[in-house]
């Protein structure tokens, strides 16, 4: 598993009209695919590559959650994700030194929860 740093923006309102939203959400390009991301501006998101497979790590320490998309092939949804919020919850899954843990760390120990 690598990690990447693809381009995120911020989408076109035309985008978040044809998605339904209210607002401008963001949108991660990488290798000619447009993905919609679920993750808000202020989170902390590290993308990572296995074979065709993009998994979006986001984290925001502030309101306290961690999530997991996974995007395969050129499907601009994803096909899995995760979404922990709250401490008692990602220390259940992932272990009470989740903030301190390596990013590849973190994300194998999510991978291996709920894959």
């Amino acid at each position: 598993m690598t990690q990447i740093q693809p381009t995120i923006r911020t989408m076109t309102w035309e985008e978040a009209q044809e998605f339904g939203y209210y607002h401008q959400g963001l949108m991660l390009e990488h290798g000619c695919v447009s993905y919609r991301l679920s993750a808000g501006t202020a989170d902390n998101i590290h993308c990572f590559k296995s074979g065709v497979t993009l998994y979006v790590l986001t984290i925001n320490s502030r309101l306290d959650y961690v999530g997991l998309d996974t995007y395969m092939g050129s499907e601009q949804d994803p096909v899995d994700s995760i979404f922990l919020q709250g401490s008692w919850a990602i220390e259940e899954c992932v272990g009470d030194n989740w903030r301190s843990l390596p990013l590849p760390t973190l994300l194998s120990r999510l991978i291996q929860d709920f894959a």
